[in-house]
Parts: C-alpha cells; structure tokens; sequence
C-alpha cells in the first residue's frame, strides 16, 4: 500500500499509454466525484488514464467540492445526471427506492470476490445491485505508545474488551500529563451502531422504525461513554480539546487512545510524522467483535447520456483498475482477491482495519437512516454532556424519530 517507487512506475505506464493512443478517444463518459485528498485525485487521474488507454473511452470529471448529495439530486431533478458516479453507501437507499439508477449486475465469480455485506449495501428490495462497492474504511482502536509508556503501561495491557478498555482509561487518565485525554470519542451513531446492535436487537427495525429505548446492551454502552466524559477520561476532540478533528488531537500528542478510521493515517504520518501510533482492531462489546463500515461505490443514472460508458467505467473502476486506485489512494480494495495481491495485511498500521472488514456493519439503514442519526446525535449529545439523564434522551430521539417518520409516508 506504501510502495512509492511502484506508483511513480504506474504513473509513468498510466501517462505513457493515455499519450499512445490520443486518437482513439472519441467518446466519452463524465464522471461525478466529490472533492478529496491530493493523493486521491491523482490516483482517480491514474486510473481513468488507464481506463481511457485500456478502452479508447475519455474520462471527464466533474468534481463537486459542496453539498454533493443535493448538487446529484438536483441534476437528476433537471434530468442532466453524469454518466457514473461516487455514491456513499448510507445514501444508496434513497437513489434505489427512487428508481433512477441502472442495475449493475456481476457474475456469480465477482460477487464472492466481494466482502458481502459490502454488496449489500447497494441492493435494492429486488435483489438487483444499483452500486459496485470500489473502497472501504473501518474503525480501529489507535494508541500512542510514548504516552502509554509514559504513564507506566505497555500497548499489550490494553484490554481487548470495551468494559476493560474503560477501565483501563479512567485508571491511565490519573497517570496522564495535565491537558492530555486517555481516550477521545466522536458521539454520531455511524461510529457506534455496531457496538449497539452486539445484543443482536436492530436499532433500526426492518420497519424503519428507531427502537432506541429496550435495548439493555445498548443502553449499558452509551452510559459508559456518558460516565466517563462526565468523569473526564472520555472527551469529545472538539467541544473539550479545541482540535477539528480526532487526528489532531491525536497527532498533537493530546490523546493517548482514540477510535478511528484508517482515513487519519495519511495526516498522521506526514502531517504528525514524529507522533508514533499503533492499531488494534476495535474492543470487543458483549463478548462479540464490532466495527463500522464505511463504504462508496460507483452508480450508473438510467437517465445517463451516455450509460453504456458509465457502466463500462464503474465496472472497470471496480475490477481491473482497483489495485492501480487502492494502491495510489491508500484507500483500502473491496475485493478480497485485490487486498491478498496487495499484501494488504501485512501493512502492520492497517491490519486491524483489514481484519474489521469481515464483520463490519455498513453504515446504511434504509431511507429513514438520515432522520434516525439526527435525532439520536441531537439527544445523545445532550446526554453525553450531562444536560439529561440518558434514558431521556434515547426516549426522546425514538419518539420524534419515529414521528417525523410516519409524517414522510
């Protein structure tokens, strides 16, 4: 995944080949994306280069840097939809159930290459896929070694279990300089609805439904996150520590733990290269393992000028050209033949989130997912910073999600 000289190769093949057959881009396909790092730019440039090289099909993209979900909607509203484009797996459901994407259907070989849930992700109530998953991210634990090390502890004490990971950091916030957080946590459902689901009751019902409230697992991990902020060994990295983001509270050496994506480790490295930092795959919750998903995918508009190129883009993207895209991205590659050609989890910093990908939950949940996450975000925040009592709280997002709900059927 780090193999520098190897991209520059690609780069080069990639240049060279786009420059061997200029005249055979005729035809084109337009490619909606959203603004991204540097690194993910130019690996999307490398490989619609090779994907035009390979085809003789020019790529022309279209970045849309604010508000890309609405920006989609509003030209399939205009009937002016790109040919393929990014779609976030939590925004499938509503572009599916509207019935303005075109199937993407894979042969029996591809679908096993592909982690399953990843996949179904993007299918509809028809058992038709509407998306072909071309990269994931999970959650891992992230520990700094230099302030563990400091307070008297190594990163293998560390409990595996999140009621001992608890413990653990009220314990080592006693041992930490002033300033510093045993542990930050951000407090959006995306980040924990695997660690709520682990009784095995869906807090989203098949219904669509919240049920929020019953739940005695999930209850019992939200009040722990609630006691330790209100204990001070759990802080929020931006309402406590100032910091925009996780990483860089993290990175400033401001955090001795934090659960992440492996999204952090490009700043990590070159942003707070003097940080040293360690993964290990998400703690345990109910005696079950647990992690997030969060996955994107290319979509074809069945209203796309010209759909044949968009299919033959999102097909190639998501097969041929994964390995060139995941391996200049660092993103990490959906398909299991892929990440074993890339050595994936050999890369020590991601094999806990490589090894997540087995059993992750994806973040998607039906239409109703956006209602759902700002109620539940709007009550737990009030809990989590002590303004009501936590049963209040989820009985409160329940109701009025619920509500708004059956207001929109």
């Amino acid at each position: 995944m780090n193999d520098l000289p190897g991209r520059l190769r690609a780069a080069a093949l990639c240049a060279a080949l786009a420059l061997a057959a200029p005249g055979r881009a005729a035809e084109a396909v337009t490619v909606a994306v959203w603004g991204s790092s540097p690194a993910e730019v130019a690996a999307f440039d490398l490989a619609a280069a090779a994907f035009t090289a390979s085809t003789g099909v020019a790529v022309r993209k279209q970045v849309i840097e604010d508000k890309y979900q609405d920006v989609l909607k509003s030209r399939f509203a205009a009937n002016n939809p790109p040919d393929v484009f990014y779609l976030d797996a939590s925004e499938a459901p509503v572009l599916i159930e509207s019935g303005v994407l075109e199937p993407l259907e894979l042969d029996a070989a591809d679908q096993a290459d592909f982690y399953p849930q990843f996949l179904q992700a993007f299918r509809g109530r028809d058992g038709k896929l509407y998306g072909l998953p071309k990269d994931y991210s999970t959650l891992a634990l992230y520990l700094n070694p230099q302030l563990l090390k400091q307070a008297g502890h190594r990163p293998d004490e560390v409990p595996r279990d999140f009621n001992g990971l608890m413990r653990f950091a009220q314990a080592l916030q006693a041992r930490l300089p002033r300033g510093v957080a045993a542990m930050i946590i951000e407090k959006d459902l995306a980040r924990h609805l695997a660690a709520l689901e682990t009784s095995g009751q869906p807090l989203i019902g098949a219904d669509g439904h919240a049920h929020f409230t019953g739940n005695a697992v999930a209850y019992a991990y939200l009040n722990q996150l609630v006691t330790g902020h209100v204990l001070k060994y759990l802080y929020s990295p931006k309402d406590d520590l100032g910091a925009d983001w996780p990483g860089a509270a993290f990175g400033t050496r401001r955090a001795a733990m934090m659960m992440e994506g492996n999204w952090v480790q490009p700043a990590l490295r070159h942003d707070y290269g003097d940080v040293p930092f360690i993964t290990r795959e998400m703690p345990t919750v109910n005696q079950r393992r647990q992690t997030m998903a969060f996955v994107v995918g290319y979509a074809v508009p069945r209203g796309a000028r010209n759909k044949a190129a968009g299919l033959r883009f999102a097909r190639y993207m998501t097969g041929p050209g994964m390995r060139l895209w995941a391996g200049a991205s660092g993103t990490l590659p959906t398909r299991r033949s892929v990440e074993a050609a890339m050595q994936v989890r050999a890369a020590p910093a991601l094999a806990a989130h490589v090894a997540g990908a087995a059993y992750a939950t994806v973040w998607s949940r039906g239409i109703e997912l956006p209602v759902l996450n700002t109620n539940f975000g709007n009550q737990f925040l009030a809990a989590f910073n002590g303004n009501k009592s936590l049963q209040q709280a989820l009985e409160k997002a329940e109701t009025v999600s619920n509500r708004e709900i059956e207001r929109q059927r």
